[in-house]
């Protein structure tokens, strides 16, 4: 038996107050982000302890796991990822004129409110060359220091261990016990992959425990 904990979960992000209070609940979308040779192109939305949504689980386990391991990770995201880096320059490269560099970042590059929120927040705002300004917008680190509670996540890891089930889902050491789906230590991607592996965990232990009671 594995301790629990959340998979296909939120993140925590020390955002600070301002930007926490401005922007808590947006959509930042469309967004590639990358972790190690991982990328998912989809969407987030800010919380107010950090980040969550359907791009952001499909990276949890990796996410997670060099969390416990390192205490933080740094997930990189990509703001403008329908444009090439070399474009975004091109692009970045018109007048400014008396814009303020947010305005400026919003019309010329294209960005969001809160993308430009994210980019002043990570410490890039201070960019000011076209170059400079399309590499922080392709690849903005966020550094994670945690998961969200695991009563927030969609699913969870840890559980009974595969190798101490026989064939039928039943508990070796305990003859008579079944278990299934998330009772079970293994991790799916949510949405219908999460839910089949369920489905066909339960209908394999209803099957052995049908074989169990006719031995």
């Amino acid at each position: 038996m594995t301790a629990l904990r959340p998979a296909n979960c939120g993140f925590v992000v020390p955002w600070s107050a301002t930007f926490r209070e401005r922007f808590e609940g947006e959509p930042v979308k469309p967004v590639t982000l990358s972790f190690g040779a991982q990328s998912v192109r989809g969407e987030f939305i800010i919380t107010g302890q950090g980040i969550e949504g359907g791009a952001v689980y499909a990276l949890s386990r990796s996410l997670r796991e060099t969390i416990e391991n390192s205490g933080e990770a740094v997930l990189t995201l990509d703001l403008r990822p329908d444009l090439s880096e070399g474009e975004l320059a091109r692009r970045l490269g018109a007048a400014r004129g008396r814009q303020s560099l947010s305005t400026y970042l919003r019309k010329a590059g294209g960005l969001s409110r809160v993308a430009v929120g994210l980019i002043s927040e990570v410490g890039m705002g201070g960019v000011q060359a076209p170059a400079a300004m399309a590499a922080a917008i392709k690849a903005l680190p966020v550094r994670l220091t945690g998961t969200s509670p695991i009563d927030r996540a969609i699913s969870s890891a840890g559980g009974v261990a595969l190798a101490a089930l026989d064939d039928h889902f039943m508990v070796r050491d305990h003859p008579g016990l079944f278990v299934a789906g998330e009772m079970i230590d293994w991790e799916a991607p949510t949405g219908g992959y999460l839910l089949q592996a369920c489905f066909s965990t339960g209908v394999a232990a209803a099957a052995g425990i049908t074989v169990w009671l006719k031995a």
